[in-house]
Order: structure tokens, then C-alpha cells, then sequence
């Protein structure tokens, strides 16, 4: 009867919700547990996010978002400009807006609640992709990645894959 459908259907919406939240709490902390490993190096990413306490930045090529806290920006005060999306320093007009390529650096990533705290190390000037620096370590030069020269003639971007079928 038509009771017992809505009833089946309200189940089954309800558990197709639970999984779905499941999902993205393990998708979460794997993200953190992959980046844990990662303490210290830098990468570089987008400010996805603005919001008065800080950006939300995705690394590039990992899918990973972490925090820049408000309190990281140094040597000014920071304003939250929540219309135009962007942190603007009183002092020094320093802007972060959304969109804004940054490098920023793993600081601290924590498994039980599922974050990943980043400062910025650079800003990225529009037009220069700087991708050979990805997973480098700080000024120990310890672990990470060493950048990769590539060879004239030899471009190979996005779209671009010999042998891997999409």
C-alpha cells in the first residue's frame, strides 16, 4: 500500500544520506592522514574560501583544503571584506581574495578533527604556474620533491597523457 511506500522510501533516503555522510568523513580523514605525513613541506594552492577567520585554501593537483588561520597572516590586522571575498591588511593594504594562488606550507593536521592547518609562504603571481616546487620541504631541504626541469620540446600538460586511456 501506498503507506508502506513512503515509509520504505523515507528508510531508504535516510540511509542513502548516512552513507553519503560516511563517505565524506572517511574521504576527510584520509586527506588528513595522507597529509600528516606531510608536515612541513609546501604546496601550492587556491584560496577556495574567505571568511572572518581565515581562508580556505585547496591544494592544486591533491584535492586537499586546509585553513590559513586568521592569526597566521603576520604584521598587520587583518578585515574580513565578506562582499568583495577577501582579508584586506589595515597597515599594509595586503589583499587575500578568493581565486588568489598561494604557497603555503603544512603546519599542523589533526586526526581527530579532521583538519589541516596551513600559513602562506608565498604569493604566486597570476600567469607563472610554479608546479616543479610542489612537495618541496622548507630550507632543510629534507624529504619532499626536488624540481623537475623539463626538456625542450618535451611539453607535457593537462590533456596530455601517452598511454593512459581516460
Amino acid at each position: 500500500d501506498a503507506a508502506t511506500i513512503e515509509a520504505h522510501s523515507a528508510h531508504c533516503s535516510t540511509t542513502e544520506r548516512r552513507a553519503d555522510d560516511a563517505t565524506r568523513d572517511v574521504m576527510v580523514w584520509l586527506k588528513c592522514e595522507f597529509m600528516r605525513h606531510r608536515l612541513g613541506d609546501s604546496f601550492v594552492g587556491v584560496v577556495g574560501s574567505v571568511v572572518g577567520f581565515g581562508l580556505f585554501v585547496e591544494l592544486e593537483d591533491l584535492y586537499v583544503e586546509g585553513l590559513v588561520h586568521i592569526s597566521s597572516l603576520k604584521n598587520d590586522y587583518y578585515v574580513h571584506e565578506p562582499k568583495l571575498h577577501r582579508l584586506r591588511g589595515e597597515r599594509s593594504g595586503r589583499v587575500y581574495s578568493l581565486g588568489q594562488k598561494l604557497r603555503v606550507k603544512v603546519v599542523r593536521v589533526d586526526l581527530d578533527e579532521r583538519k589541516i592547518d596551513l600559513e602562506v609562504v608565498e604569493e604566486v603571481p597570476q600567469g607563472r604556474e610554479d608546479r616543479a616546487g610542489r612537495g618541496v620541504r622548507g630550507p632543510q631541504g629534507k624529504g619532499g620533491h626536488k624540481p623537475q626541469h623539463k626538456q625542450p620540446g618535451k611539453q607535457r600538460g593537462k590533456g596530455h597523457h601517452r598511454g593512459r586511456g581516460r
